[in-house]
């Protein structure tokens, strides 16, 4: 009797192609709702307030001293030369760090402008009616960073990105863009011989990584366009080496 011939087997690569196909395609689509959210989040922000070019979304209604705390803002960054009237800037204030770590995809701070979509500007959970933005275990942050800080400084960011190119915080060094930021967000010029000195006793605030503060690329900023007379063009025109103007700050004799 003729045996018969064996049942072909069927290759076990198509149906693991199959499952790629399909899980790839859901990271797309996943990567596209997230993207869209980014760029469009106004349909999960019902209550809006706008005072000059900045437009503030919020969750919740708005309490009366969010206008003036957006008037502030807004005066801190029409005195920068990269000032647009004509552009608007949409603020989306987050009401809980969740949310605020969805738009700003898990990083640690009080704000975070996504440049590379848009331009919008989210803002960590915060009391607006005492204008001051709350840190992750719901305690305001003192001193001089105020609600208005924040928005000033995001902004600039925004501002920053429409002029010298949506990636171009990517090629140039932190100091040089937060540096900026931190600059117009204060909203008046560095006292260098203080921050020089501050610098060399070597001062917590001068320590980025140790106090969350951008204290030493301001007061590099602030050397940059008071003491070299650089134009914020000139400023954003290339990388700079921190180290080297750190040297320079240090052994000018006119400050």
């Amino acid at each position: 009797m003729a045996k018969s011939a064996p049942a072909a087997k069927v290759p076990a690569r198509r149906p693991r192609l199959r499952v790629l196909r399909r899980a790839l395609v859901g990271l797309a689509a996943l990567a596209a709702g997230y993207l869209a959210l980014v760029i469009h989040p106004q349909p999960l922000f019902a209550y809006t307030l706008q005072r000059g070019n900045i437009v503030l979304h919020a969750r919740a209604p708005l309490p009366p001293e969010a206008a003036p705390m957006l008037d502030d803002a807004l005066a801190r960054v029409s005195r920068s030369p990269l000032y647009d009237a004509a552009r608007t800037h949409d603020v989306f204030l987050c009401d809980t760090p969740r949310l605020y770590g969805f738009f700003a995809m898990g990083r640690r701070s009080g704000g975070i402008t996504q440049t590379w979509a848009a331009g919008n500007v989210f803002i960590r959970p915060a009391n607006v009616r005492r204008g001051r933005v709350l840190d992750s275990a719901g305690r305001e942050k003192g001193g001089e960073r105020t609600l208005a800080y924040f928005v000033a400084h995001e902004v600039t960011h925004a501002m920053a990105g429409d002029r010298f190119g949506r990636f171009s915080a990517w090629r140039l060094a932190p100091f040089q863009n937060e540096g900026y930021a931190d600059y117009v967000a204060y909203a008046r010029p560095v006292d260098l011989a203080r921050g020089r000195a501050d610098l060399q006793a070597g001062t917590i605030e001068m320590d980025p990584a140790r106090s969350g503060l951008y204290d030493r690329y301001r007061l590099l900023v602030g050397y940059l366009l008071q003491r070299r007379g650089l134009s914020v063009d000139d400023l954003f025109a290339r990388k700079l080496d921190r180290a080297e103007i750190e040297r320079e700050l240090a052994a000018d004799d006119g400050i």
